[in-house]
């Protein structure tokens, strides 16, 4: 019992003496590698995986239009290509989604908020290649 406890010890010692003279000698910096895993993405790298609809002008439930503009933040460029080719099942969904709602469902912060997060849940069900982040209202003008 005690020669296994100590070959798993001098194991251990071994590994952890290798891995120190790697840190140590190819001048590994530990804080540097864990900083880019916890790093948030610059605008630019935002700005390549955001998408922005056309404008859309629908009628909404109540006897009401609106014009709404999108943009769609995508997780990854497969996710950003595919919403450029799924562009008229995006605004059919916008369309679709808008439809069935009133003037007072769209009012205020909350409600565009729910609008946002319904169109999210939405196009995240019919792309392929990844998800949609964020969704956000541009452009809203209700007449």
């Amino acid at each position: 019992m005690k020669r296994i406890l100590l070959i798993i010890l001098a194991t251990l010692g071994v590994v952890g003496g290798g891995a120190f003279a790697a840190v140590f000698f190819l001048d590994i910096d530990l804080g540097k590698v864990l900083a880019q895993e916890e790093k948030e993405p610059t605008a630019e790298e935002l700005a390549a995986r955001s998408y922005s609809m056309e404008p859309i002008t629908t009628n909404l439930l109540s006897d009401h239009y609106a014009v709404v503009q999108l943009n769609l933040l995508a997780d990854g460029e497969k996710s950003y290509h595919e919403l450029e080719v799924r562009n008229p099942e995006l605004k059919s969904i916008v369309i679709s989604t808008l439809a069935n709602l009133s003037r007072s469902d769209l009012k205020g912060a909350e409600g565009l908020k729910t609008f946002e997060e319904s169109i999210r849940k939405q196009i995240n069900d019919v792309l392929q290649d990844g998800d949609i982040e964020r969704v956000l209202v541009i452009d809203f003008k209700i007449q």
